[in-house]
């Protein structure tokens, strides 16, 4: 049996792009959204509600839900989405390094393993990314887990994976 995985904390930025997200999801009657991608969303398509901490790279899901921060909607990625991970991978500090460095380390992570996923530099694609990092309380009980997730910079939705030749530049 596994064991739960620790609560961990937003980054600042992604945690406010997440507050953001949730206050300004409503559009008035002439509010358009962009979507991007070169698959038809299939509207039979049900979403799954999981933990982002049970992510993987490759899947993707929607913003998380008005029930939490921690849960999504995990979707085919043939389908409109907010969000694919694409990265996971541990800090090896043997310390708490504090926010700004784990930030850092983050950053530094995911902005490679954007460029191996995706086969586009970051400033040269008009996808960006987010992340997931631990905080100083799941640190002490083992967490070192980052999860990077790709966004169309613009805010729009994306259809498809945009690994390899999907990903726009």
């Amino acid at each position: 049996m596994s064991r739960p995985r620790p609560a961990r904390a937003l980054s600042a930025p992604t945690a406010a792009l997440a507050l953001a997200a949730l206050l300004t999801g409503c559009g008035g009657p002439g509010a358009t959204e962009e979507v991007v991608g070169t698959s038809t969303p299939t509207p039979a398509v049900s979403a799954v509600e999981t933990s982002i901490f049970e992510l993987s790279p490759g899947q993707c899901y929607d913003r998380p839900t008005a029930d939490g921060l921690y849960a999504v909607a995990v979707v085919p990625c043939t389908v409109a989405h907010d969000l694919e991970a694409y990265a996971l991978f541990q800090l090896d500090e043997p310390s708490w390094p504090g926010d700004e460095r784990v930030h850092g380390l983050a950053d530094a992570g995911c902005r490679a393993e954007f460029t191996a996923f995706t086969g586009t530099a970051p400033e040269d694609s008009d996808l960006g990314y987010t992340m997931y990092t631990p905080s100083s309380g799941s640190w002490s009980e083992g967490d070192r887990q980052v999860l990077c997730a790709l966004q169309l910079n613009s805010g729009g939705r994306l259809i498809g994976s945009q690994a390899g030749d999907n990903a726009r530049g």
